[in-house]
């Protein structure tokens, strides 16, 4: 018997365990269509939900574009201009159709589209907490494999950080961590994404925009990691309970290559499924976040937003938000199903 034959857990029922490729791939696709169609039924739902919801918070959306000074026939012409003294019926279409075509409107602090707000913003945002993320789930999946496998006091010492961190507001350790390493000690630059008054413009290749990235950065990565390294241990106790580790050892396998190549691996399914959190995660800390370092991202267009009652902004910024967990929910119950075939298909 070969030593991966020794190790791999085998269904009672005979089905293939997690990680093979099913036989039949018709119900993984067909599961994949459904997934589909709830995503698409899920944000025909949001689109009018998200439209009335702005329209319905109180105050004058016309003042932030017209300003209050403006000749009577002059702010006429801009909200006829901006549609904003259309019936709600004919302003929810003229934003569908435009929606369809990649437009969502024209922001009325900057008075430039929505598209190019966002998108720098996006931008901005995007290369701040995809490294965060990913080093959050490396870092926590390796924690949460050495806290199952440690001495308890070790493991004690984990979860006892993890459950601080989780339970520490992030508005506050940010601005301590700020004060700290960026004003007292004056380790790391305080605010932005580059220093003011640089000739080339700034790249996100240099140094100065990595000086600036570290701070923010390690705040986010030690927020997301918690999830992980608790989803990772207690997946790793219970999978070094399980027969097949009882047998690689009698095999006289080595410890880590019995914990880390296949302990590890069959407990990576439930981390899988954390995806969505970590979005949701990722919604509520990032414009904390970008708000105290002054990271011109989503976070921060969302607070500007909502201060100048730009809600052609606050649509866009929600509409992306929620194509996002969407899409995010659907690949993760995808890829759940294909990685472990015992999921219902039919």
């Amino acid at each position: 018997m070969t030593i991966t034959h020794a190790v791999r857990p085998v269904s009672s029922s005979g089905s293939p365990g997690p990680g093979q490729l099913p036989r039949n791939l018709w119900p993984l696709f067909r599961f994949g269509f459904v997934r589909i169609g709830q995503s698409v039924l899920t944000l025909a739902v949001l689109v009018p939900a998200t439209f009335l919801l702005f329209r319905a918070v109180p105050g004058d959306p016309a003042a932030a574009v017209i300003g209050p000074d403006v000749d009577p026939a002059v702010a006429e012409q801009l909200r006829q201009r901006y549609g904003l003294d259309d019936p709600l019926p004919m302003q929810f279409q003229s934003y569908c159709q435009a929606l369809l075509h990649g437009d969502l409107g024209m922001s009325f602090q900057y008075k430039v589209p929505v598209t190019d707000v966002l998108g720098e913003a996006l931008i901005n945002t995007a290369v701040l907490v995809v490294p965060a993320i990913i080093l959050a789930v490396l870092i926590g999946v390796w924690l949460g494999a050495f806290a199952a496998t440690s001495r308890p006091r070790v493991d004690g010492g984990l979860r006892t950080s993890a459950f601080v961190v989780k339970a520490s507001p992030v508005f506050w350790v940010s601005t301590l961590a700020l004060m700290l390493f960026g004003l007292i000690l004056g380790l790391v630059p305080s605010i932005g994404m580059f220093s003011p008054g640089r000739a080339d413009g700034g790249t996100f290749w240099s140094w100065d925009f990595l000086h600036h990235l570290l701070l923010p950065l390690s705040i986010l990565v030690m927020y997301y990691l918690v999830e992980p390294m608790l989803t990772m241990r207690t997946a790793m106790n219970d999978v070094l309970g399980q027969e097949f580790i009882a047998h690689g050892k009698a095999q006289g396998l080595a410890a880590s290559r019995i914990i880390y190549r296949h302990g590890a691996r069959n407990a990576m399914l439930p981390v899988v499924t954390l995806a969505p959190t970590l979005v949701d995660n990722v919604i509520g800390g990032q414009v904390i976040v970008e708000t105290v370092f002054s990271w011109p991202g989503m976070g921060r267009a969302v607070v500007e937003a909502v201060n100048n009652f730009d809600y052609p902004v606050m649509q866009g910024v929600f509409l992306l938000t929620a194509v996002t967990v969407v899409a995010v929910n659907a690949t993760v119950d995808v890829m759940y199903a294909y990685l472990d075939p015992r999921v219902r298909l039919a």
